[in-house]
C-alpha cells in the first residue's frame, strides 16, 4: 500500500501527455500534423519543469512524451467537471503552444469544459482526448465530495393582464 506522502493530492494530479506527428499522404498542402494522442496519470514530478522526451520515431511519424504537467481541481469548476463526467465522451483537454518546426508543446491540462472553452475563445490550440479510467475515478471522487447541484426554482407564472393594468 502506498505511503500517504506518495498518494496524489485530492486536488492535484501529475500527468504526462503523449504528442504525435502523423504523416499525411493525401494532402498536397501539408506533409503531416501534430496531435495529442493521450494523457496518462504520472508519477509525482520534480521541480525540473515541463520536459519532453522522444518515445518513438519512424517514417510514419514521431512520438514525444511531455512530463512535468499537473491537473488542478478547483471547487468553482465542480459543475463543469460533473458535466464532463456525464457526457458521452469524458475528456481531458490539453492547451498547447505551437512551435514552428517542433512538436506541440502542452502547457495546461484540464478536465474542465469551462476552462477549455475559455482558451478556445482566445484562439489557443486546445486538443481533446479520451479520459483514462484512472483520471475518471479520481475526478468522480472529487465531484462526489464537492459538487452540490443547485435546486431548480419553479418560475412564477406572470399574470400579464394584471401587470399591464399596473403599468397604466
Amino acid at each position: 500500500m502506498p505511503d500517504s506522502l506518495d498518494a496524489p493530492s485530492p486536488r492535484s494530479r501529475p500527468v504526462a501527455v503523449l504528442v504525435e506527428y502523423q504523416v499525411v499522404h493525401d494532402n498536397r498542402w501539408i506533409d503531416g500534423r501534430w496531435v495529442v494522442t493521450g494523457v496518462v496519470a504520472a508519477e509525482p514530478h520534480t521541480d525540473a519543469g515541463i520536459l519532453c522526451k522522444r518515445v518513438h520515431s519512424t517514417d510514419a511519424g514521431k512520438q514525444y512524451l511531455w512530463t512535468g504537467l499537473s491537473i488542478e481541481l478547483h471547487k468553482d469548476d465542480a459543475e463543469s467537471f460533473y458535466c464532463n463526467l456525464m457526457s458521452d465522451n469524458p475528456s481531458v483537454f490539453v492547451i498547447c503552444d505551437e512551435e514552428q518546426d517542433g512538436p506541440l508543446q502542452p502547457s495546461i491540462v484540464t478536465l474542465s469544459y469551462s476552462e477549455a472553452t475559455t482558451y478556445m475563445e482566445t484562439d489557443q490550440l486546445v486538443e481533446r482526448v479520451e479520459m483514462p479510467a484512472e483520471l475518471y475515478r479520481w475526478l468522480e471522487q472529487y465531484v462526489l465530495a464537492n459538487y452540490v447541484p443547485e435546486k431548480k426554482k419553479k418560475r412564477k407564472r406572470v399574470d400579464w393582464k394584471e401587470a399591464d393594468r399596473e403599468r397604466h
